[in-house]
């Protein structure tokens, strides 16, 4: 017969693997997700230990729209671009996005260029100057609007 302890550990180490095994990330190569490597001991034929990895995940992180930008919802990717914002409360977060799809699905990401976008909200088609910098693309024009997108 098995003691009770025994059964208890075994019980305990199958559902911390199973847990781990559900919340490990299933979208990330092993060695950002990790860190670790595999590599078989020299001393011990048929044994496997785990050495720390020398290499740490990186993480990319959006620019920051300027202060008092306000952030619009956004709606589906225009080429890298998913997100918009406006600046002084004139312009709508339509036209934003409006904006934000002329420039993603024109060209190259991160490169200046003008664009025309039709406003929802007025019915008019404007054109806008696009500036890349720093992660950031502002583009000025139609009815002083100004548009960032990132």
């Amino acid at each position: 017969m098995i003691p009770l302890a025994v059964i208890g550990v075994v019980t305990v180490l199958v559902l911390f693997g199973g847990l781990a095994w559900v919340l490990w990330p299933k979208d990330v190569p092993s060695s950002a997700a990790g860190g670790a490597a595999h590599t078989t001991a020299a001393n011990t034929p048929g044994t496997t230990t785990t050495a720390p990895s020398t290499t740490s995940p990186t993480t990319t992180r959006a620019a920051n729209f300027p202060a008092g930008a306000s952030a619009c919802p956004g709606g589906q990717a225009a080429g890298s671009y998913k997100e918009s914002a406006t600046s002084g409360g004139k312009t709508s977060c339509e036209f934003a996005e409006a904006v934000r799809m002329a420039y993603g699905n024109s060209g190259a990401a991160g490169t200046s260029r003008t664009v025309s976008a039709r406003s929802p909200v007025t019915g008019k088609e404007y054109t806008m100057a696009c500036k890349a910098a720093s992660g950031i693309v502002t583009c000025t024009g139609g009815d002083n609007a100004v548009v960032y997108l990132r």
